[in-house]
């Protein structure tokens, strides 16, 4: 069990004014998901600008990875222990932040400190219930998954509030609403909004089912349910993808948990950009550092691009989702080889196997992307973007 003590730390380190973001995010227990891993998801909304992933080192030595808009803190992470977290909007509430000396603490940099600190889905639970229950919390509404490869989490906060469900089976999916009792109490939401979350998160429940491979959940149908379009004014398409509107998921991760070797054979499917106009790309924990291209801006610019001058729903898409799977089903190969040799101790060849298929993987990914980049602006007669 987390201590208390090491959370007061975190507060005074932290302390920084980041936004929150708003997504549609799932979980979906091991013993549901096709692979017996335990998977989460997120998509994440109302952002443009730029967007990058790296692979950094914690001060207590851990590899971690991070994934966002900010160079210097994550919206999406994973660390070596194969502890993952995401983090969504809530409910809207009246409270104010409590004052008294006491340090906000942005979502970003929560999901760092869980990333950086915490060795279990457990600990890092215990911290978040510490920051809401001590009135740490930068703005009043948030919902997080915190998973390892045992154990999933919901966790609602809010100033002074804290409840968490733990997730012993099937999925959960969450947009920007709470779900435990409690918040009642301190929830201003209105119809309207409760009415649209609610259809959102049962649509993606539905297209999840789809997707599903002899009862269990797949990659393949959390990739497919992501790039799910919306007819305008219709809930009974109100995916994760909307269309004509500012409220738009420009980026996305998966995140898979191995039990026994997180540090080398846990994996973030990473779209860096609008999922319909990019790739998921394979991205094992242990790799040593990802490509300039994806660490830059650059990557991600090239999505915009395409989602500037192609739009969504463009014919390309099945292209994407054919690279895909073959990536899936190479890493479907070379894991369990990467297991031998990592019972055998071959730890340095293990991860060079690794590394080496992941560089494989993002030279295809990134002839294809920039192929069909290229295409999109010659056909608008435009020039590329420079990353910000």
């Amino acid at each position: 069990m987390m201590q208390l003590k090491p959370c007061l730390g975190a507060a005074a380190i932290l302390g920084a004014v980041l936004s929150a973001d708003a997504c549609t995010s799932w979980t979906i227990h091991r013993s549901v998901s096709h692979s017996g891993r335990m998977i989460i998801q997120k998509c994440r909304d109302s952002y443009r600008g730029r967007l990058d992933a790296d692979i950094r080192i914690a001060p207590n030595g851990w590899r971690w990875m991070r994934i966002g808009s900010n160079r210097h803190y994550p919206n999406f992470g994973m660390n070596e222990k194969g502890v993952a977290i995401t983090m969504n909007d809530g409910d809207s509430t009246d409270i104010k932040h409590p004052g008294g000396g006491r340090t906000a603490m942005a979502a970003a940099l929560t999901i760092r400190y869980v990333a950086t600190h915490c060795a279990t889905a457990a600990e890092g639970v215990e911290f978040l219930k510490c920051v809401g229950r001590f009135g740490w919390k930068l703005g009043s509404n948030a919902s997080y998954f915190v998973a390892d490869p045992d154990r999933a989490f919901l966790v609602d906060l809010a100033h002074g509030y804290a409840e968490v469900k733990e997730i012993s089976g099937g999925i959960g999916v969450i947009t920007n609403t709470w779900h435990l009792p409690g918040g009642e109490e301190l929830s201003t939401k209105t119809l309207g909004f409760g009415r649209g979350d609610r259809s959102r998160e049962a649509n993606v429940r539905a297209a999840l089912k789809k997707g599903r491979i002899n009862g269990k959940y797949t990659l393949r149908g959390c990739f497919d349910t992501s790039r799910l379009s919306r007819k305008k004014g219709n809930p009974a398409t109100l995916h994760t993808f909307v269309v004509g509107a500012k409220v738009l998921s420009l980026g996305a991760s998966c995140f898979e948990l191995d039990k026994e070797y997180p540090a080398f054979l846990s994996y973030a499917y990473i779209a860096l950009g609008p999922q319909q106009d990019t790739i998921y790309l394979p991205v094992p924990m242990s790799l040593d550092q990802l490509p300039d291209k994806m660490r830059d801006g650059s990557w991600a610019q090239m999505a915009y691009d395409i989602l500037d001058n192609a739009g969504i729903d463009h014919p390309d898409i099945a292209a994407f989702a054919k690279l895909e799977d073959k990536f899936l089903a190479e890493v479907e190969t070379i894991r369990p080889q990467a297991r031998e040799l990592l019972k055998e101790g071959k730890r340095e060849e293990a991860a060079k196997l690794l590394n080496d298929c992941f560089r494989r993987q993002f030279a295809e990914a990134d002839a294809l992307l920039s192929r069909i980049h290229k295409a999109a602006l010659a056909k608008a007669g435009k020039k590329p973007t420079a990353a910000k």
